[in-house]
């Protein structure tokens, strides 16, 4: 089957009603608490496609609104005097060909600058066939005022998802039909950044490959994750990659998105079209074993969605949180890690129109939850989520 990807909503185009299944968390349930997670910010996104992801950083938050380009908004930094309860616009730039897809502010600890904001383009494509979309660098240094000031275009292929080796300077890119790049980011950026290209992998092989997000993990491992073929664990000697072990490992549903942590993977699924009979969307579990390949050790399927499509985890590793989309139980999916192996579920919060991203943020010692609420009205959602943590 060949779907073709929108990149507008995040989904397939082929998408219909679910029903059912008896299989993992069903329908959304309360905290054993009693504790739900607080709305405590609803920023609303012009709909010029609307809300793609947010990156949080240092109590600012940047924005990635497709066509509108990226907004940063002071959430408790200090420099508009905002907070997750009242963010404050601080700046925002239309980066050239629009389709802002995700965001990574470089923290660098080799200069000590903080100035470059890395911007990805998602333009059209076809799964499995063709991608399209640049990476943009934002000169950040006057927040009020960001500059364009460089990019990196491949050939035949277009950016998805980014993860920032930072002490070593390089980033490492997903990049659909051509797997994984990576790009030596180090020192001043300007103009066509093709000669810092390191190298570049396709994980599955050609057509076996259309990579949505990667994960840098310990002792040169990068998790990558495949629409089509599944988990992989790269190897990366100075940015140089190669093909570890896993994938080909989902064959059930597409993969979505991954994040490590507790020497534990977990992915996201979505389309349940892709095989006959299926329904509902997949978070799996992965633990590494001892030489860091994933292991498939638990599974949870939450009904009536068509994606689990952003996995995070808090930055004390205490909380998983997805969120979901195309369905009853769309919105975010809060679960506790007390067992990385077998998460348990600690809250949900609707948002029928689904959220597509999300993200964690410690902001004056509470624990929130950004995420990017879908069209008609696309916003920004902030929720205050300490209650929920162990």
């Amino acid at each position: 089957m060949t779907l073709t990807w929108d990149r507008r909503l995040g989904i397939a185009v082929v998408l219909g009603p679910l029903a059912c299944s008896n299989a993992g968390s069903g329908g959304p349930t309360a905290p054993a608490s009693g504790q739900q997670p607080e709305l405590v910010a609803t920023v609303p996104i012009t709909p010029n496609y609307g809300i793609h992801s947010t990156y949080v950083r240092d109590g600012l938050a940047f924005v990635c609104a497709w066509n509108t380009g990226i907004l940063i908004y002071d959430v408790g930094n200090g420099i508009k005097s905002g907070s997750p309860a009242s963010p404050q616009l601080v700046g925002s730039i239309a980066t050239a060909g629009g389709m802002v897809h995700n965001a990574w502010w470089f923290h660098n600890p080799v200069s000590g600058e903080n100035r470059y904001l890395f911007v990805g383009q998602e333009g059209p494509g076809t799964i499995g066939t063709s991608s399209s979309g640049d990476i943009h660098v934002v000169d950040v240094s006057n927040l009020a005022a960001p500059v364009e000031v460089a990019s990196f275009h491949l050939n035949g292929a277009g950016t998805h998802n980014f993860w920032m080796d930072e002490p070593n300077q390089i980033l490492y890119a997903a990049y659909y039909n051509a797997g994984v790049v990576a790009l030596d980011v180090s020192g001043t950026l300007s103009g066509d950044l093709s000669s810092r290209l390191i190298s570049s992998v396709p994980p599955g092989g050609a057509g076996n490959t259309y990579t949505w997000g990667v994960h840098l993990g310990t002792a040169g491992a990068l998790y990558a994750i495949d629409m089509l073929s599944g988990l992989w664990q790269l190897r990366t000697a100075a940015g140089s990659l190669s093909v570890a072990a896993g994938g080909n490992n989902v064959p059930t549903r597409y993969s979505s998105d991954a994040w490590l942590a507790n020497g534990y993977v977990y992915t996201g699924t979505w389309d349940w079209v892709r095989r006959t009979g299926l329904t509902g969307s997949m978070l799996k579990v992965w633990q590494l074993d001892s030489s860091g390949a994933p292991v498939a050790v638990d599974s949870i399927i939450t009904n009536d969605v068509s994606a689990v499509s952003d996995v995070t985890v808090s930055p004390d590793n205490k909380v998983l949180l997805f969120s979901t989309e195309g369905g009853s139980n769309s919105g975010f999916w809060f679960y506790d890690l007390a067992d990385p192996a077998h998460p348990s579920d600690i809250g949900y919060y609707p948002v029928a129109a689904g959220i597509h991203t999300t993200t964690f943020s410690v902001i004056g010692g509470h624990l929130y939850a950004f995420g990017a609420k879908d069209p008609p009205d696309p916003a920004l959602i902030i929720l205050d989520v300490t209650a929920l943590e162990p």
